[in-house]
């Protein structure tokens, strides 16, 4: 496989993995209003938050953003099974759940049966999975079967049998495969997982070790990887695995930083930990909340007078999401392909943001499983000032950020020449998607992809438009999509081409699909 395929792979997997992820903000808000309101502190100033009607809710409000909580791997397995699979994703999803289930079961079994695992005492790496005493094998269990499930389904989901097995033709026959994949996948963990535990658990020894130098690298190198769609890879580990640390919170040990972080919302007492807190992107408060909005001042500071207003309405549409839900991506692909050493500042300014946020115990973390860096500011910063949010911090960090931001921006703008948006020579053109209807938006940007013929598959992420295409040279210049197209950015891929939209990115996918007349 070459490098261009691998890395093509590596994004896809980036995308399906980022949808079970983009359901804990919901989650992360519940579980931060039921444990605020319910804070002893909080109940002695406002006596009626005391009462039985408001325990109750609150208790109810924290149960239920729980549910996504615990049971994060299976999300993860049904939701990689669904999204490599190539048709019939409800039987995929389906399988993934079952899948799951079975290879906690065997390997719960074998262990018990074998003395591994004693019921009555159970070890760290050990716990009740859905009723399955087994070991935690955390999202990584969840992504082996998703995987599993998701290759079985694409090469069997059209299997012809004999005739006295027809009835398990097609995809009838994928559930009934994955469970047996799935108890030969169960015993092999059996054996596997223990010494990769053994392994997690040295490597976040270290990593912790690492101190402020660690929180630095860990921003620093989440940002560079963001134009080749592999940030994801640099904190999703250390989100629901060991590596992002093991931790006895209210006498339950807990590992991943954001199962240990919601222990500690949900535990009363309980105090926010720095090394968890930066693997949750405490760093990306300041810069996304304050920092990059100064970088968008500079840009409309810096742009010709004719184009300052268009400029103006493009900051302000980009600079929303990202100070709000800590969607960054739309504002800084306004500045990646045209200006990429403004990037490459940028960044370094991010791994300062997480290095100093560790320095002064900043616990508010802007990870979108929590809302975003506005959403916990509220719920995890203000309202869990005594769990040690230290969330005035904001202020002082916020401030310089947009400072820093703004004159080191403006300075290297006008210093080197950049082309960043407002600078071009020619008046600006106006966006035509706001004057023309929708049919016409999308025919002009089927044209722009080679036609109908030439589009194999339409899908998005969270910021991308990804369409796999019959020939890709068939594209047009990456000028008609920033203009005619209004696109903050492309990326061409070997099978095809990535059209960075922002958060519009969704809603472009489903109405080309339908378009299309695709499913």
């Amino acid at each position: 496989m070459n490098k261009a395929k691998l890395l093509e792979g590596f994004q896809k997997l980036g995308k399906v993995l980022m949808a079970p992820v983009l359901i804990l903000p919901i989650s992360g808000i519940l579980v931060g209003i039921g444990s605020a309101f319910s804070n002893p502190n909080l109940i002695k100033l406002v006596p009626f938050l005391g009462s039985t009607f408001f325990v109750y809710l609150f208790q109810i409000i924290k149960a239920a953003g729980n549910v996504v909580n615990d049971h994060i791997p299976v999300i993860f397995a049904m939701a990689i099974a669904y999204g490599f699979a190539k048709s019939e994703k409800g039987t995929a999803a389906l399988s993934g759940f079952l899948g799951y289930m079975t290879m906690n079961t065997v390997m719960g079994t074998f262990l018990t049966l074998g003395g591994t695992i004693t019921p009555e005492e159970l070890l760290t790496g050990q716990k009740s999975i859905l009723g399955i005493l087994t070991l935690d094998t955390g999202v990584f269990g969840g992504i082996l079967i998703g995987l599993l499930v998701s290759y079985l389904h694409n090469k069997y989901y059209k299997i012809e049998l004999p005739p006295v097995l027809s009835l398990f033709n097609g995809t009838r026959s994928i559930p009934a495969i994955t469970i047996i994949a799935s108890c030969f996948a169960g015993l092999a963990m059996s054996f596997i997982f223990p010494p990769i535990q053994s392994g997690l658990n040295l490597s976040s020894e270290f990593i912790v070790a690492t101190g402020s130098f660690g929180a630095f690298l860990y921003g620093l190198l989440e940002r560079l990887l963001l134009p080749f769609g592999l940030h994801h890879f640099i904190y999703l580990p250390f989100f629901f695995t060991s590596l992002g640390g093991v931790a006895d919170i209210g006498g339950e040990v807990v590992e991943g930083a954001v199962n240990i972080y919601n222990a500690i919302l949900n535990t009363p007492g309980a105090k926010f930990d720095i090394s968890v807190s930066r693997f949750l992107m405490n760093g990306k408060v300041i810069f996304a909340m304050c920092g990059l909005p100064g970088a968008a001042f500079a840009i409309y500071k810096t742009a010709l007078p004719q184009n300052r207003k268009k400029i103006a309405s493009l900051m302000i549409a980009v600079v929303i999401p990202c100070a709000l839900m800590g969607i960054s991506e739309p504002l800084e692909y306004s500045f990646l392909f045209v200006a990429p050493a403004l990037f490459g500042i940028h960044a370094i300014f991010s791994g300062l943001a997480y290095f100093i946020t560790y320095i002064v115990q900043f616990n508010v973390v802007g990870s979108a499983a929590f809302g975003g860096p506005f959403m916990s500011l509220i719920f995890n910063g203000i309202l869990g000032a005594d769990k040690g949010s230290n969330w005035l911090w904001v202020f002082p960090l916020g401030v310089t950020y947009f400072l820093v931001y703004y004159f080191v921006f403006k300075f290297a703008i006008e210093k080197w020449n950049l082309k960043t948006p407002g600078r071009e020579i020619e008046l600006m053109v106006e966006d035509e998607t706001v004057s023309s209807s929708e049919n016409d938006f999308l025919s002009q940007l089927v044209e722009a992809v080679g036609g109908k013929d030439n589009i194999i598959k339409v899908d998005a992420c969270f910021t991308r438009l990804r369409l796999t295409l019959e020939n890709p040279d068939k594209v047009s210049e990456k000028s008609v999509f920033t203009t005619t197209l209004s696109a903050n950015g492309v990326v061409n891929v070997t099978s095809g081409i990535q059209i960075i939209y922002g958060n519009k990115a969704a809603v472009y996918k489903t109405e080309l699909r339908e378009y299309l007349g695709m499913e």
